[in-house]
């Protein structure tokens, strides 16, 4: 019996032996896997927070155009050469708005892409934080969100290119419009009464094409409602992403999450530790 109870104090003996030999190191990883994973959140929040500022901007930028293009429809009966310039303003703002957000949505996915893979090898160790990562943001999700957004890049590319003809369209007519009264008179008349004859309003289409100057009532009607819908669309956009931007990127609260987890466990060992050397 002797034997056995001083066998088990040997024993008790000896694992706090070694648990104060390794304890050094225990501590130092955990100290620098919590420093690490807090510094990884602050990078990604950082990320997420100038891309969603970007992203604001670029949809403000959006619903300004979308307001100049209402106007501008609005315009179009009373004075030609203003409506034409806020059209060309408007198509401008519209489609660097577009491209700036896509393009801000591929930096942030990339950019965010390489800082989870370095948090999954931090952690890699952990079964339950593995799984959480996984869950949160496969390879295979970033791959199918990348995807979509080069999608989505090569529609507002074409959209691009076609607003960049718009817009030359709507110059060309300003010229047009100042250089030749009587013909814009006969645009007016078509816009206004619709009471052209057949040569003056295919003089008008031909000249004019392409711009609201050979639109009639209800056709300016229909594309000012469709531009409100997305100016309407873009706010609430907007305030979506000024809420997304408050509260922070998901990915990084849950590396803060992890971290608060390992200084638990960082105080729990040094707990064991001051016990053990008292």
């Amino acid at each position: 019996m002797v034997y056995i109870i001083f066998r088990k104090v040997k024993d008790a003996s000896r694992e706090k032996e070694r648990f104060l030999e390794v304890y050094p190191q225990m501590k130092q990883e955990l100290e620098e896997s919590i420093r690490k994973l807090l510094a990884l959140a602050d990078k990604i929040d950082k990320v997420h927070r100038g891309c969603s500022i970007t992203q604001v901007v670029a949809k403000s930028t959006g619903a300004a155009s979308g307001v100049l293009t209402v106007i501008g429809l609005a315009l179009a009966p009373v004075s030609a050469g203003v409506s034409l310039g806020l059209s060309a303003t408007g198509l401008g703002l519209g489609a660097a708005a577009a491209v700036t957000s896509v393009s801000t949505t591929i930096v942030e996915k990339v950019s965010t892409a390489s800082l989870e893979a370095e948090a999954r090898e931090l952690l890699k160790e952990s079964k339950d934080t593995a799984n959480d990562i996984k869950n949160n943001n496969t390879e295979k999700d970033i791959t199918e969100s990348l995807e979509k957004i080069t999608t989505r890049l090569v529609s507002v590319s074409k959209q691009f290119v076609k607003n960049v003809d718009d817009i030359k369209k709507n110059i060309d007519a300003i010229k047009l419009e100042k250089a030749n009264p009587r013909l814009a008179n006969k645009a007016k008349r078509l816009m206004t009464t619709g009471k052209v004859s057949a040569k003056s309003t295919k003089e008008v289409k031909k000249a004019f094409g392409g711009t609201a100057l050979v639109m009639t009532k209800n056709d300016r009607i229909i594309a000012a409602a469709t531009a409100s819908h997305s100016l309407a669309l873009d706010i609430i956009s907007i305030i979506e992403d000024t809420k997304h931007l408050q509260e922070g990127a998901e990915f990084a609260a849950k590396l803060r999450q992890k971290a608060q987890e390992l200084k638990q466990k960082l105080q729990e060992l040094i707990r064991v530790h001051d016990s053990l050397t008292q």
